[in-house]
């Protein structure tokens, strides 16, 4: 039997955080809120192309390892930056908030920093100078612009990755399971999707993936993790919903579920990196779609 991995803290400690209940059965649950990549689509050959393009791209060699310092992270190695921290890029440290508090710092050779005094000290906000290390395009990103980056090398080099994936050339990679996941939890549910990929940049995609049932609101461009919080506020207030009757499935902790489940909602964490292998911050946590899938068969509609 296919077991869930289910959130059992009472007493989180970010301030104001509203805990999610456990992903116990589907019968309260009126809207389901999708994260689009890492999610409904995964394919590492676009982000392969993102961190390629800027290793070459980046002036006087100062891309030159990238893709190793992303595999060095990804795996664990990495003296400083890892899975689920922060890092400030100007100043060239990762900052450690298991908490989403500053907690400690440490140089990019891992020697520690210290935050005494400092404008990072205390709760994470969404809109400061931290990049969050929550997937492979924040990941690639971060890492880049400590080397270096602008914002213009950033930009350019997403757009090329995301054209890459749009190509008709480039083979559509479309879980097995999409079908299925989006079927079981369709009944009697409006479907939301967001993204912070502009529509002439994500709407090829998902209109490859041939999405059924239909979305009734696709949120391009959606800026999340403030954008998070502003679709679902405006989901309650069109159709008359509690919090608690909205879902949120997406891979990336800060963009996707931290905002929604600080409102109410149960959330559903896909999280193939580990970066919360607990489940402190989430409904219900899986290591890949294809075992939230599994889980979904056994998911009673009541309970």
């Amino acid at each position: 039997m296919t077991m869930l991995t289910t959130s059992t803290q009472t007493n989180p400690t970010r301030s104001g955080f509203n805990w999610p209940a456990p992903l116990e059965n589907l019968s309260d649950i009126k809207v389901v809120l999708f994260d689009l990549d890492g999610t409904l689509h995964d394919d590492p050959r676009i982000t392969d192309f993102y961190a390629r393009v800027l290793e070459e791209e980046m002036v006087d060699g100062t891309g030159r390892g990238l893709q190793n310092e992303v595999a060095d992270v990804i795996q664990g190695r990495h003296p400083a930056a890892q899975i689920g921290s922060f890092v400030e890029p100007s100043r060239g440290i990762a900052i450690s908030a298991p908490h989403w508090v500053a907690e400690k710092a440490l140089d990019w050779n891992g020697n520690p920093v210290s935050l005494l005094d400092d404008s990072l000290l205390g709760p994470i906000q969404h809109d400061g100078a931290l990049r969050y290390l929550g997937d492979q395009w924040q990941i690639i990103g971060a890492l880049a612009a400590r080397r270096g980056a602008n914002a213009h090398i950033l930009r350019d080099a997403f757009v090329r990755a995301r054209r890459f994936g749009n190509d008709p050339s480039t083979t559509l990679i479309r879980s097995e399971y999409l079908d299925e996941v989006l079927h079981r939890l369709s009944q009697g549910r409006r479907f939301l999707l967001a993204t912070n990929t502009t529509e002439e940049l994500a709407r090829p995609l998902v209109d490859r993936l041939r999405l059924q049932p239909p979305f009734e609101i696709i949120r391009f461009d959606a800026r999340k993790p403030a954008g998070c919080s502003e679709l679902i506020s405006h989901a309650r207030e069109q159709w008359n919903i509690a919090p608690s009757e909205i879902l949120v499935i997406g891979d990336n902790l800060w963009n996707d579920l931290l905002p929604p489940a600080e409102q109410g909602c149960r959330t559903v964490h896909i999280d193939p990196l580990g970066t919360d292998r607990a489940a402190r911050w989430s409904s219900a946590r899986f290591d890949n779609f294809a075992a939230f899938a599994a889980a979904l068969k056994e998911l009673p509609d009541e309970c």
